[in-house]
């Protein structure tokens, strides 16, 4: 009994230390995007905008939530200019095509090509193969964090709008 009382100890040491712990559900989609240091750049970009507001209260969504890497990637000149005053109305439009009404688990999303509808009326495609889901070409690195309010897929790049 006691080994197995170690051996346990040791799988939930491994676990954390590959940052695989398992998050405790957050009661809305903000919070469990504030629970991920990963994604500390889109939750900078959510309470920039009013998307923050309807992802705390509204649902249920399916956010394709950026890594700060991902993010990390845009030219710095354009990174700055979404948080100004004049760059908002671009910034809105990139939190907004991250964002599809209802709950898409990525059990639904394998082995099916399919298009969606954003918060803004774009579409995203949505490409599910046996080894990946990508979205607009973004792979999803983590499917389903889960929310009260929907779930989360971490995806590898900023998907930018069409016409941007």
């Amino acid at each position: 009994m006691m080994q197995l009382l170690r051996f346990g100890a040791l799988v939930g040491c491994v676990i954390a230390l590959l940052g695989m712990a398992p998050k405790v559900q957050a009661s809305n989609l903000v919070e469990a995007i504030k629970g991920y240091p990963e994604f500390s750049a889109f939750s900078r970009a959510l309470a920039a905008t009013r998307y923050g507001e309807t992802l705390a209260n509204g649902g249920p969504y399916t956010v394709f939530a950026f890594t700060n890497e991902a993010f990390a990637r845009l030219p710095d000149s354009f990174e700055e200019f979404l948080f100004t005053g004049s760059g908002k109305q671009k910034l809105e439009q990139i939190m907004a095509y991250h964002v599809i009404p209802g709950r898409s688990p990525s059990s639904e999303m394998f082995g099916r090509i399919y298009e969606v509808s954003t918060l803004d009326g774009h579409t995203l495609t949505i490409e599910g193969q046996l080894d990946f889901i990508r979205v607009n070409g973004s792979t999803v690195l983590r499917p389903d964090l889960p929310a009260e309010n929907g779930i989360i897929h971490l995806l590898d790049y900023v998907i930018i709008p069409p016409h941007f």
